[in-house]
């Protein structure tokens, strides 16, 4: 048992310090001699917990999947009600970002979608079952008339996910100063207000600014 936890431990480890890279040094710094630098022992001794680098991804993958889990089990725990889900799931995301700033750059990068497809369409499963759960979550909320039901599901769970992955990238390259914390709530109130406008209230005019400001 002690041998598998030390396995389980030093595999989280190498996960993190492949997300690392991605931040430090791009997509093309995840080398099984950078990650075992990273980590603090020598190539060889990497190949004893993984075949290769597409193992290490499909590692990567799994830890970040895990967490996931994690965080969307406690909002399905925590929130009582369609719209309080919603805002959960989202802000389990944006903390998911802060603390793997490297996420939404790795699953959005060619390195998945192209150089390894079965780990692309892998994930490309997850976003599928996810977006079938958030669609669900807000047909409850249209049933039940809090969420405005003009819109398809599937078109606000669009939407849904473009409040975080785009700022999740914004933020991972470090582009427009965004932040994420900040940003995070402007994001949330713009699309909360919207899908709880049931009776089409009167849209008010933006206010424009030099901050680069991020809007779904």
């Amino acid at each position: 048992m002690r041998k598998r936890f030390d396995s389980d431990v030093r595999r989280g480890q190498i996960a993190e310090a492949a997300l690392k890279l991605v931040v430090s040094g791009g997509i093309s710094a995840l080398t099984v001699k950078n990650i075992a630098r990273q980590v603090g022992v020598t190539p060889p001794a990497l190949y004893r917990h993984y075949a290769g680098k597409t193992e290490i991804l499909a590692a990567v993958l799994d830890h970040i999947l895990g967490a996931y889990t994690e965080s969307r089990e406690r909002a399905f725990r925590k929130a009582a009600g369609p719209v309080p889900l919603l805002r959960e799931l989202f802000f389990s995301h944006v903390r998911l970002f802060e603390r793997y700033p490297a996420v939404p750059v790795l699953f959005y990068s060619d390195l998945l979608w192209l150089e390894e497809p079965s780990l692309g369409e892998r994930l490309n499963r997850h976003l599928d079952e996810f977006a079938a759960e958030v669609a669900g979550v807000v047909r409850r909320g249209q049933a039940d008339g809090r969420i405005r039901a003009d819109e398809t599901p599937e078109g606000l769970f669009t939407a849904f996910l473009g409040l975080f992955s785009s700022l999740g990238i914004l933020a991972g390259r470090g582009l427009c100063r965004v932040d994420m914390a900040a940003q995070a709530g402007t994001n949330w109130k713009i699309f909360e207000d919207y899908i709880t406008h049931i009776d089409g209230r009167p849209e008010q005019a933006g206010v424009q600014g030099d901050n680069c400001e991020v809007v779904p």
